[in-house]
């Protein structure tokens, strides 16, 4: 929820708008029918290998050699997706909050804490994040509650307003976040038991509803043509919300908000890549290494708009696509091998 959800619920927003605009949330929809489809060759893959780390039970069948190339182009993805999400919160820290303040120190400090939880343990995470998803979810609640004054919600009429193809084109960006679903089966063999098919349902529910709630919002408090400017519309969002007549510009809770997704979604990333790295030895160091690469992404001396532009084009449609290729692909080999018990190693 965390994790996947930062992402669900704040990167995909603005551009889902500006492709689809009103019927944006249909798009979300059908999203979920997609990935309830996909959701089986999930459980597949995870019965298959018996919670055991993928790249060990991967190399059975591939060999050293074509599994750690694998695996290194698994953790170079990672590291571009720990990067955009540094970049697009430091990003938004920036515009919103701290202008003055340089964005390489912005960018390092919050990276060298996203570093230090990493380089602890999967449980150490699970309960910091217990503690920071509680007061995420109440502070959500409260800015929906909050804005009911200023929602209209007959701005998400007419339905269907640019027919059925926007509205698949736009399935993409959500379809993004929803295969990060897939980071279940690279923790699997920290699990104590077994994951369950309803589990990943469960899972795909929550970050639909993620998503649906703050780009309904988003159209229905500003409209979808001005959602559709805004470069975080989550955090407009805020921008409205009030407590009673005396207290208002309570939108510096959403800094809790969105800095606490970034550092649970960027730490889980980094642990997942200590996790499958070669390397057995000072695994806390050679993060460090990627950490650098992690900061050099969000540093790239490019424009915001060529970044976003990157971002809604190339690296959302890209990630869709590797993780379905990858999940196939894990698929395959449990399919025809794990059934035959055939092992590299074997004599039979």
């Amino acid at each position: 929820m965390t994790a996947i959800g930062l992402k669900n619920h704040v990167i995909i927003i603005s551009p889902i708008i500006q492709t689809v605009g009103r019927d944006s949330w249909l798009s979300v929809i059908v999203s979920l029918f997609f990935i309830l489809l996909w959701i089986p060759l999930l459980f597949f893959i995870h019965k298959k290998t018996k919670q055991e780390h993928l790249n060990r039970w991967m190399q059975k069948y591939t060999g050293k050699g074509l599994g750690s190339i694998i695996f290194f182009i698994v953790i170079l993805y990672f590291t571009l997706l720990a990067g955009v999400t540094l970049r697009e919160t430091i990003t938004w820290v920036n515009i919103t909050f701290l202008p003055k303040t340089p964005f390489f120190l912005l960018a390092v400090c919050f990276a060298i804490i996203c570093w230090m939880l990493a380089g602890t343990s999967l449980r150490t995470l699970s309960i910091v994040n217990i503690f920071l998803l509680f007061f995420i979810i109440i502070l959500g609640f409260f800015v929906a509650l909050a804005n009911i004054q200023y929602k209209n919600f007959s701005l998400l009429l007419p339905f269907l307003e640019h027919g059925f193809r926007p509205i698949l084109k736009g399935t993409v960006y959500q379809c993004s976040g929803m295969v990060e679903l897939m980071l279940l089966l690279f923790l699997q063999h920290k699990a104590e038991t077994p994951i369950r098919f309803r589990h990943f349902v469960i899972a795909s529910i929550i970050l639909t509803l993620l998503t649906v709630g703050p780009l309904i919002g988003a159209v229905i408090e500003f409209g979808p043509v001005e959602a559709s400017k805004q470069r975080f519309p989550p955090y407009e969002e805020w921008g409205l919300a009030s407590l009673g007549n005396f207290i208002e510009h309570v939108d510096f809770l959403s800094i809790y908000q969105w800095l606490s997704g970034a550092f649970i979604r960027i730490a889980l990333l980094l642990l997942l890549i200590r996790e499958y790295l070669p390397f057995k030895h000072k695994q806390k160091w050679y993060l460090l290494i990627i950490l650098a690469a992690i900061t050099a992404i969000t540093l790239l001396p490019i424009s915001d708009f060529q970044f976003t532009e990157i971002l809604s084009r190339i690296i959302l449609p890209f990630t869709v696509w590797f993780f379905l290729g990858l999940s196939v692909f894990l698929g395959l080999l449990a399919a025809f091998f794990e059934r035959k018990g055939w092992c590299r190693n074997n004599d039979v």
